[in-house]
């Protein structure tokens, strides 16, 4: 055997007995610039005039999405006209009643299989192509299987332009329940959101899985297993793609308990585990520059602050005990509030 032949083997037998070593992404890598993503669009024309409009009640359902969509220019301005307004006009019903398109549309409330009946509707009507998918949803609080909504829910896909199609959660978009309390609180970030992180908390059923719109198609196993990841970290700096492979490849990888606040930032890095140790070093880097302060509290009572160089905060941080740490960032109101919870372990 020559030698050329043995190095090649050896070099086979080392992938194979050692495979991760190659297909496992680094953490590093969740937060490299993403070269696919697409750009971002201004919808702040569209979204102020829907916003701002007044419509009687008695008008038809032609006429209402012709208004609706009137200053739209785009398939994706129609599109994303229609989504604002059935997720400022609808509310959640809480009491799980109301399941029909048109039954939400005179009583202003739904669940989701009535928001994703509407949105097609609507969408149709203004010669859009919409689907209505049916899957599962894993809320903020998804630790377990058992955690998972026994009901399901239902979404939409909606082809705009250069034949596109992008994912459309109007429910979501509405707002959030707690202890059956609906909270209206427009999110915008539930249209388009990136596909690789959207199916962190999205999986269509079996038989419209092409819908998960990922070039490999998402397990339900690795589904369940995958934390509960918002689909805002996109525009926070995460990569989706490589953010994705890391959770895959990682099965037992965790994510720190995210918390429901609007921030406008970039995250250079941060540690994406769940859980820190006592003594070891963890580094924050964030550019943030409509925020005068990020901090850290550990246990509820030790504050840090970060260090600032114009827009860019960063931190050096070695956890001293066991418990938990929280970081925050200042508020317009000039509070702090929570983003990330890690736990510290010994």
């Amino acid at each position: 055997m020559t030698k050329t032949k043995q190095i090649i083997i050896l070099s086979l037998s080392f992938i194979f007995i050692f495979p991760n070593v190659f297909a496992q992404p680094a953490q590093e890598r969740i937060f490299t610039p993403n070269v696919n993503q697409k750009p971002q669009i201004d919808f702040s024309r569209i979204d102020n005039y829907v916003l701002g409009l007044r419509t009687r009640r008695n008008i038809s359902e032609t006429e209402l999405v012709r208004l609706i969509t009137q200053q739209s220019q785009t398939k994706t301005e129609k599109a994303r006209a229609i989504f604002i307004w059935i997720a400022n006009n609808i509310a959640y019903d809480t009491s799980l009643r109301i399941r029909t398109k048109e039954e939400a549309l005179r009583q202003g409330r739904g669940v989701c299989e009535a928001y994703s009946g509407l949105f097609q509707w609507f969408g149709e009507i203004a010669g859009l192509e919409v689907v209505t998918i049916a899957g599962y949803a894993k809320q903020h609080y998804y630790r377990s299987p058992s955690d998972l909504d026994s009901d399901g829910h239902a979404w939409n896909a909606i082809k705009v332009c250069d034949d596109r199609w992008v994912i459309v959660d109007a429910t979501w978009g509405a707002g959030h329940v707690e202890n059956r309390r609906f909270t209206r609180k427009l999110t915008p970030h539930w249209f388009d959101p990136d596909p690789a992180i959207f199916i962190f908390t999205h999986l269509p059923q079996e038989d419209q899985s092409q819908w998960q719109l990922l070039n490999r198609r998402v397990t339900r196993e690795e589904f369940l297993r995958m934390p509960p990841l918002s689909s805002e970290l996109a525009s926070w700096g995460f990569n989706p793609e490589a953010t994705l492979e890391y959770f895959i490849a990682n099965e037992n990888a965790s994510f720190p308990e995210q918390f429901t606040i609007d921030v406008t930032w970039k995250i250079n890095t941060m540690p994406i585990s769940k859980e820190l140790v006592v003594g070891n070093t963890y580094n924050f880097e964030f550019v943030a520059p409509h925020n005068e302060g990020i901090a850290i509290v550990s246990n509820n009572r030790d504050w840090i602050h970060f260090n600032r160089d114009g827009n860019l905060f960063n931190l050096t941080f070695t956890p001293e005990t066991a418990g938990n740490v929280i970081l925050t960032i200042r508020l317009p109101n000039g509070r702090f509030g929570g983003v990330f919870k890690y736990e510290v372990k010994n």
